[in-house]
C-alpha cells in the first residue's frame, strides 16, 4: 500500500540532512554542532469520533503497525499514541467510550495538538451526541479546516454515497458537505483482502475497503493546508548554508565575492516581500471568501418564509457580493502597489550602500577592462584596493552579473557611478508597480465569477417547485409529508450554499490567477534570473576539489527536493 507523501517526503529532507552533516564535519567543511541542526515536526494526526466506528482498524490499516487490536467488541477507553515514521497518531476513545473524565481531558488534548483530525463515523452517520460533538469542534472550537470525515463500514448498507452524503448535511450546517473531504472507507474488507488467497478476490476487497483513496485523501489534505511548508523552509536554509560554504571554498576574486554577496541580498529581499504578499493577500481571500459564504447562509436560512421576503434577501446578497469583489479589488490593488513599492525601496536602499556603489563601478571598469592594452597598468583602481581587477576576470562573469541586476534598470551598471542608482525608474519592477491596475485595478473583472451570479440570482428560477411545496400554510398531513418536506428544505438549502461556494470559489481563483501573473513578472522573473546569474558566476569557478564537487551535489539535490515539494501544494 502507497505510504502518505508526507512521509516519504520527510524521510527524504532528514536524509539530506543527515548526509550534509557528515559532510560538512569532514575535511576542511568544519562546523560548529548546531550549524546544520534540523527540527523537522511530525505530523500530527488524531483519530476522533463515534464509538466503535473502527478508528483503531483505519490505523491498523494506515499504519500496518500489528500490536493495534480491532474487531468486535475490542473498543478504545484511553487516548493511545502511535509513532509511525514521520506521524504521530492519535486514537481516542469514541464519544460513548466511558465516563472516565480524565480521558476526556486526553482526548481533548490529542485535539489541541492535531494538524489534522480524521472524524470518524459509520455507515449509521451521526447520531445526536456524535453529532453535538462534531459541531463542537468545527464551530465553537474553529477547527472546521483541520477536519476529515471518513465514513466507515460504508459496505455494511445499499444505500449510496449521494444518499448518505445528504444525511449529514444536517448536522454540517451551515457548512455544507462540499467544506469537507469526505472519504467512505470499509476497514474491516481490508483486513479480510489479507486473509484471502484469492487474488481476485482479494482485489475486490482492497477496492471495497478504499484504503489507497483514504491515503490519497490525506495526502490532498496535507497539501491544502500547507503543511508540506514545514519541509520546504528547513531546506531553503540548507541550502542557503550549503551555497555560503561552496562561495568560502571556491570564490577568490573580491569582486566574485561582492557580486555573489550582492545577488543573495538582493534575493532575500525578494523572497521576502513575495511571502509577505502571498499571506496578505490570501487573508483578503479569506476573508472574502468567508463573506460570501455567509451571505449564502442567511439566503438559505430564509427559505421556508414568504417568498416576497426570499427574493428580498436573494437580490440584496447578490448585490452585497459583487460590492465585496469590488471592495476587495480595491483593497488589493493598494495593498499590491505597496508591496510592491516597499520592494523597491529596500532594493534601492541596499543598491545605494557603500558596498554596493563600490561593486558597480568595479563592475563598469571590468566591462571595459581589456587585460592587453591594460597589461602592468592599473590606472583606474588601486592595488590594495579589495576589489582589485585583474586578467581572470572574465567578460562572462559581468554579463552574468548584468542578468541578475536586471531588475534594475538596464543602465544601472554602465550608470552606477554617476547616477547611484538613485531610482530604478525604467525597470521591469518599475513598470510593474505602474501597470497593477490591469490586474487588480478597473480593467480586471472577476467575470468567470460574475457568470454565474444570474444563476444565484435567479435562484428562484431553480427554487420555483421547492418554494410551491415549501410555501408558508402548506398543510402537512402525516409524519411521511413531514418528513418529505424536511428532506426538501435540506436539499434546498444544500444546494443554495453550494451555489455561493461556488461563486466563492471562481471568484477567489479569478484573482488568483491574476496574481500569479503578477508574481511572475514582479519576482519569479528576477529570481529567476539571479540564480541564474549565481550559477552561472560560481560555475566559472576552478576549484575543483573533492570536497566542493560533493557540496555540489548535495546543492542538486536539495534544489531538486524542493522543487519536488513545491510541486505537491
Amino acid at each position: 500500500m502507497k505510504e502518505i507523501s508526507y512521509i516519504i517526503l520527510k524521510e527524504k529532507v532528514e536524509n539530506l540532512y543527515q548526509r550534509c552533516n557528515e559532510l560538512w564535519n569532514t575535511g576542511s567543511s568544519t562546523a560548529t554542532a548546531t550549524e546544520l541542526d534540523i527540527n523537522l515536526s511530525s505530523l500530527n494526526l488524531v483519530f476522533a469520533g463515534q464509538y466503535s466506528a473502527g478508528k483503531s482498524s483505519l490505523i491498523k490499516m494506515l499504519t500496518g503497525i500489528d500490536s493495534i487490536k480491532v474487531g468486535a467488541g475490542v473498543t478504545t477507553d484511553v487516548v493511545t499514541e502511535y509513532q509511525h515514521k514521520s506521524l504521530n497518531i492519535w486514537d481516542t476513545p469514541g464519544i460513548l467510550a466511558g465516563e472516565c473524565e480524565q480521558h476526556d481531558i486526553k482526548a481533548l488534548e490529542a485535539i489541541s495538538k492535531a494538524d489534522l483530525l480524521v472524524y470518524v463515523i459509520t455507515n449509521e452517520l451521526f447520531d445526536n451526541i456524535v453529532g453535538a460533538a462534531f459541531r463542537d469542534l468545527c464551530f465553537n472550537q474553529g477547527r472546521a479546516k483541520d477536519i476529515m470525515i471518513v465514513i466507515n463500514k460504508f459496505e455494511s448498507d445499499s444505500a449510496d454515497k449521494e444518499t448518505k452524503i445528504l444525511g449529514i448535511t444536517q448536522v454540517l450546517e451551515p457548512k455544507i458537505p462540499e467544506d469537507f473531504p469526505i472519504v467512505f472507507t470499509d476497514a474491516q474488507s481490508f483486513f479480510d483482502a489479507l486473509d484471502e488467497e484469492d487474488e481476485q478476490e482479494r482485489q475486490e476487497l482492497l477496492a471495497l475497503s478504499n484504503a489507497e483513496g483514504f491515503i490519497k485523501s490525506i495526502d490532498d489534505f496535507v497539501a491544502q493546508r500547507g503543511l508540506y511548508a514545514r519541509l520546504t523552509t528547513p531546506l531553503q536554509q540548507l541550502q542557503v548554508k550549503l551555497e555560503s560554504k561552496i562561495d568560502e571554498l571556491t570564490i577568490s576574486d573580491p569582486l566574485q565575492k561582492g557580486i555573489v554577496s550582492l545577488l543573495t541580498q538582493n534575493k532575500r529581499i525578494f523572497q521576502t516581500n513575495k511571502r509577505d504578499l502571498i499571506k496578505k493577500i490570501g487573508a483578503y481571500l479569506d476573508k472574502l471568501n468567508g463573506q460570501i459564504i455567509e451571505h449564502g447562509n442567511r439566503l438559505a436560512d430564509a427559505l421556508g418564509g414568504e417568498q416576497e421576503e426570499f427574493e428580498k434577501v436573494q437580490d440584496n446578497s447578490i448585490y452585497e457580493c459583487e460590492q465585496l469583489i469590488n471592495s476587495t479589488l480595491s483593497e488589493l490593488q493598494m495593498t499590491v502597489g505597496e508591496c510592491l513599492s516597499d520592494l523597491e525601496a529596500e532594493l534601492v536602499e541596499l543598491a545605494n550602500s557603500p558596498a554596493s556603489l563600490k561593486i558597480f563601478e568595479a563592475l563598469k571598469a571590468a566591462k571595459s577592462f581589456n587585460p592587453e592594452i591594460e597589461q602592468g597598468k592599473v590606472d583606474s583602481v588601486s592595488m590594495d584596493d579589495p576589489l582589485k581587477l585583474n586578467s581572470a576576470l572574465s567578460q562572462s562573469m559581468t554579463k552574468s552579473a548584468e542578468k541578475g541586476f536586471s531588475f534594475l534598470a538596464k543602465s544601472a551598471i554602465g550608470d552606477a557611478s554617476k547616477t547611484g542608482l538613485k531610482s530604478v525608474s525604467g525597470s521591469a519592477l518599475h513598470s510593474t508597480i505602474k501597470e497593477i491596475g490591469s490586474f487588480f485595478g478597473y480593467k480586471f473583472k472577476a467575470w468567470e465569477a460574475l457568470k454565474i451570479a444570474d444563476k444565484i440570482g435567479k435562484g428562484a428560477k431553480f427554487l420555483g417547485p421547492a418554494m410551491a411545496l415549501l410555501g408558508v400554510g402548506m398543510q402537512i398531513y402525516d409524519d411521511y409529508q413531514q418528513s418529505e418536506y424536511a428532506k426538501e428544505m435540506l436539499k434546498v438549502k444544500r444546494e443554495i450554499r453550494k451555489n455561493f461556494k461556488e461563486y466563492s470559489d471562481t471568484a477567489c481563483k479569478s484573482i488568483d490567477e491574476k496574481l500569479d501573473k503578477l508574481l511572475d513578472i514582479g519576482f519569479n522573473l528576477p529570481l529567476k534570473n539571479i540564480d541564474e546569474a549565481l550559477h552561472e558566476i560560481r560555475s566559472q569557478s576552478e576549484n575543483k576539489s573533492d570536497s566542493v564537487n560533493a557540496l555540489r551535489v548535495q546543492l542538486n539535490e536539495i534544489i531538486n527536493l524542493r522543487y519536488e515539494i513545491q510541486a505537491m501544494y
